[in-house]
């Protein structure tokens, strides 16, 4: 007879290969046991992020940062130079005055306004100005006359191309604007015409033309006509029924300069030594 202890072993060993088979059979066949892993790949394979599928971003848009591809770099602006490192600015041109630098340089000169452009041609200094201006107005004179035409500036121009003043000289349409000026009722401009058609200057002489252009300019109240005129009368041009029309035009002309004055006081004393004295009394006393 066996003794317990002896007994429990072989009871313990039978028992061993049947647990093994039972747990194999209660496996499913489909399954198959995973190989261990250590501990130490699983930890490295957590704290590793998982590859993902980028698509390429559109030509004008930049790829979303955080997925698989590198941000762009961000353009840092450009640090400013200091101020005093930049070169200085170039002075801003100074405001043009008519008046001419005394070391030769030229400066901008503004257009002659209609008064004073009268003044001088009254006085016969308007080519002389042009000059001095060193011919800067030349195409503003030509516009005003051929475009605008302004008497003055017609009269101006013609002058101008007549004598070849800051252009090639023109006479024969020099003439032709001083009769666009002429025709619009300036006096200068009639005086002139009548002057030259009176000397045959520039053009042949023709005195009935010359009297009726001195007598127009006259009646205008142009002083230098209006001596001219007398002149005119005494050489025998015109007729003694002018006679007293011209007296009264030159007695009433005011002259300030003394010796333009003289030779008005000559002029009137001969032609009232053709006059009755009731025609010069009248004509004194006309207003």
């Amino acid at each position: 007879m066996m003794k317990p202890s002896t007994l429990v072993g072989l009871i313990c060993l039978c028992s061993l290969p049947l647990q093994g088979a039972e747990t194999a059979s209660s496996a499913s066949p489909t399954q198959v046991p995973m190989p261990a892993v250590p501990a130490s790949t699983l930890a490295l394979a957590a704290s590793s992020p998982l590859p993902t599928l980028v698509t390429p971003a559109a030509p004008t848009e930049p790829a979303p940062i955080g997925q698989g591809i590198a941000a762009a770099p961000i353009p840092v602006a450009p640090t400013l130079k200091p101020a005093t490192t930049e070169p200085a600015a170039a002075p801003l041109p100074k405001a043009a005055t008519p008046a001419l630098l005394t070391t030769g340089e030229l400066q901008a000169v503004p257009l002659y306004r209609q008064d004073e452009l009268l003044n001088w041609i009254e006085q016969g200094r308007h080519l002389t100005r042009v000059k001095q201006d060193r011919c800067q107005l030349t195409q503003d004179i030509e516009a005003r006359a051929s475009v605008m035409k302004i008497p003055a500036y017609q009269f101006l121009w013609g002058d101008m191309l007549a004598w070849g003043v800051c252009i090639k000289p023109d006479a024969q349409l020099g003439v032709q604007y001083m009769w666009e000026a002429a025709n619009q009722g300036l006096a200068p401009a009639l005086e002139q015409l009548g002057r030259y058609y009176w000397k045959g200057i520039l053009v042949q002489k023709d005195l009935v033309r010359a009297e009726t252009l001195m007598r127009e300019a006259a009646s205008l109240g142009f002083q230098r006509a209006q001596l001219e005129w007398v002149e005119m009368l005494l050489q025998g041009m015109g007729s003694p029924l002018d006679y007293e029309e011209a007296y009264h035009w030159l007695h009433g002309t005011v002259i300030g300069d003394k010796a333009t004055h003289q030779k008005a006081a000559s002029l009137l004393s001969r032609l009232g030594n053709r006059m009755p004295a009731n025609a010069i009394a009248r004509a004194k006393a006309m207003h």
